[in-house]
């Protein structure tokens, strides 16, 4: 449960700033290492130190594991760094011990939500407290208690901005690719338009008047039968013919254009804040049908919307090719975090019904910690509905 809600209430940092905070984090470790360092190597590691020292090394182990993980890090590990931070107060007495718990501070924005992490502070610091009455009168325990809590309480604030941050960069990501990808759709939609008014004017004025046209040359070439201009009325009726064929199939073609696939998916995985997409299509792919375009785009952009929300990821892959059936097949997956019990939403659930109406299907599978993997094919006759 705790594991779930580190995922839900997570946000994932960038490398860059992973390094950065694990450096500030093992530093401040470090320096309250080095006030014992000098008894250490006197005395060597007593029986009274040793407590100290091996509540020392969990936190800094725990520390490393969490702020160095590949995903949001372990609830569970939060709260042995809280116990072995204040293992390492009671028994170093120096009066900087209690920085380790600026550390857990800065962590649990990233791991709870903001209530939750405001109250796990509230709840070390009130432990602190009642560390520090162990060996100090209550006066001197309540200062000490005061300037660890204003430490960690800085510390809370500012990881609580940079998850803010986090989230609202992610989010502003997802926005501007549903922007994207509706801005392509409206322009594909408009080009569509345009070329099916034209295909109209077409069939209907040119296609209508070289029909009229073929007519009156047959009728010419049966009246002016055995005549030396019957020869040449046969030479522009079958003109005539070939002229509106030629007519019928370039409004056939018109009509029928799909919008240019690789460029739009390529203008709507561009420029994607915090995630990485790595999109393969084939430059010669071809789909059946604008619809069946559009259903890709459509499911390209699924993907990447909840990629975006949900995974936690920072990689992308996306392979667009075509089956051995003729049709078109779609392949995605993510370096997120997965789910243990995935549970389609409304997006994936419309792109089904629509990949199912032009006859494909669409599948998906996860795991906890191994990402998201999702496969849609559409047929070689996918057709829209007319």
């Amino acid at each position: 449960m705790l594991r779930r809600m580190a995922q839900r209430h997570g946000a994932t940092k960038s490398p860059a700033t992973r390094r950065l905070f694990l450096a500030a984090g093992l530093l401040t470790w470090g320096v309250v290492g080095s006030t014992h360092a000098g008894d250490l190597l006197r005395a060597g590691p007593t029986s009274e130190a040793l407590p100290w020292l091996a509540a020392f090394l969990v936190f800094g182990v725990a520390y490393f594991r969490n702020a160095a993980a590949d995903d949001v890090g372990s609830v569970p590990l939060l709260a042995l760094e809280t116990l072995s931070a204040l293992v390492v107060v009671a028994t170093g007495r120096t009066g900087v011990d209690g920085a380790l718990l600026a550390i857990v501070a800065a962590q649990a924005p990233e791991l709870l939500s903001q209530r939750r992490a405001v109250l796990w502070v509230a709840a070390q610091s009130a432990a602190l407290v009642g560390v520090y009455l162990c060996f100090h009168p209550l006066a001197g325990a309540l200062i000490q208690g005061l300037i660890f809590f204003g430490f960690q309480g800085f510390t809370l604030a500012s990881a609580i901005v940079m998850v803010r941050e986090a989230q609202a960069r992610r989010e502003l990501a997802r926005l501007h690719a549903q922007l994207q990808s509706t801005q392509m759709l409206l322009a594909a939609r408009e080009r569509e338009g345009e070329r099916l008014r034209i295909a109209r004017e077409l069939h209907d004025s040119l296609g209508h008047h070289l029909t009229a046209l073929s007519l009156n040359l047959e009728a010419a070439v049966y009246t002016a039968k055995d005549t030396p201009s019957a020869e040449h009325l046969r030479r522009a009726r079958e003109a005539a013919r070939t002229l509106l064929s030629e007519v019928r199939e370039t409004v056939s073609a018109l009509r029928d254009t799909p919008p240019p696939l690789r460029d739009s998916l390529r203008a709507l995985v561009a420029n994607t804040p915090g995630l990485t997409v790595h999109l393969d299509v084939p430059e010669d792919l071809e789909v059946a049908s604008s619809e069946a375009a559009h259903s890709l785009i459509r499911c390209v952009q699924e993907v990447l919307t909840n990629t975006l929300r949900h995974a936690r990821a920072t990689q992308l892959w996306v392979r667009i090719e075509s089956s051995e059936a003729g049709g078109v097949r779609v392949v995605t997956r993510d370096d997120g975090l997965g789910a243990e019990a995935p549970v389609p939403g409304a997006g994936l659930t419309g792109m089904r019904e629509r990949f199912t109406r032009l006859g494909g299907d669409v599948a998906w599978r996860a795991e906890a910690g191994r990402g998201w993997e999702l496969e849609a094919w559409l047929p070689a006759t996918a057709r829209g509905e007319s």
